[in-house]
């Protein structure tokens, strides 16, 4: 993201960032964030304390990174992360400010898979790609919910629906501790662990009712602290400004298509809060008394 070559700054970065107990993902939004504010003028190399914070500087990558761990000067700053430094700023950062609910974007474009901008947008922390939906526009197959065959990543219509099932699928994964690179195993032996563990049988309804069960639960706590549909959404750039090369070039999410079908598939209403009788039927009825 920040146009550096260079492997051994690159490895110094991560091991800076692992020395220093921050998320090497986000750092590097942060940083080239940085960087398009300092080339529009919006930060100034008195800053940035005289680093020279051009594209492609391994030096500047390497000494933000200390000043943010430190939060030293300019590092105080962005430490916070890229929403609250855009909004600091000020002077239009917010527009490559790349975050959902404030935490940044992965390396993964999701204007390269429908199904990951609307993943993205609907995750209960932000744009984090722990529901590998992708994995069903590019991989494999999912016979155990019902795809038997690689969809289109580009098409925007099944999507809400297919994204709502891998997010319950895999809440379960979280909620088992299963490694996330395991989602390729076959449900019946995911079913067979749980019963050697807690001697629970599960069919896959249940397994699935759980995960349903997990996604409103943490939907209905970010709803508590304000989250509505106005936070499910993505930077304006990557809903209004396309790729101009590679295998995704001249391709937008269609962001409103999919998220009013993975809200009325939900059984959320037109905020994205869900419905008294869906949280019924969850068994979280104190919930839904006080919060719908």
């Amino acid at each position: 993201m920040c146009l550096i070559d260079n492997l051994l700054a690159v490895a110094k970065a991560n091991e800076l960032c692992n020395r220093y107990g921050i998320d090497t993902i986000s750092t590097g939004n942060i940083i080239a964030f940085a960087m398009e504010a300092y080339e529009n003028n919006l930060l100034t190399k008195t800053d940035l304390d005289g680093i020279n914070f051009v594209w492609g500087n391994p030096n500047a990558l390497l000494e933000l990174i200390q000043k943010m761990g430190k939060k030293e000067g300019i590092g105080e700053l962005l430490s916070e992360g890229i929403k609250i430094s855009a909004e600091k700023i000020g002077r239009g950062a917010d527009k490559f400010a790349m975050h959902v609910k404030g935490l940044e974007l992965p390396m993964h474009d999701p204007r390269a898979f429908s199904s990951l901008a609307l993943a993205y947008a609907t995750s209960r922390v932000g744009a984090s790609h722990w529901t590998p939906t992708h994995l069903l526009e590019t991989r494999r197959p999912m016979p155990d919910l019902g795809y038997d065959e690689i969809l289109d990543r580009f098409e925007s219509k099944g999507k809400g629906i297919m994204t709502a099932k891998l997010q319950d699928y895999m809440e379960m994964f979280e909620a088992l501790k299963l490694c996330k690179f395991f989602n390729w195993v076959p449900i019946s032996n995911i079913l067979e662990w749980i019963h050697y563990i807690t001697d629970i049988r599960m069919d896959f309804q249940d397994y699935m009712a759980t995960g349903e069960r997990i996604s409103n639960l943490k939907r209905m706590y970010n709803v508590r602290n304000g989250i509505t549909k106005k936070d499910d959404s993505l930077s304006e750039r990557i809903l209004r400004e396309k790729r101009d090369d590679g295998g995704a070039a001249d391709h937008l999410p269609d962001l409103n298509t999919m998220l009013d079908e993975y809200y009325n598939y939900r059984h959320w209403d037109e905020n994205g809060i869900p419905k008294k009788e869906k949280l019924k039927s969850l068994n979280l009825e104190k919930l839904a008394i006080d919060y719908v």
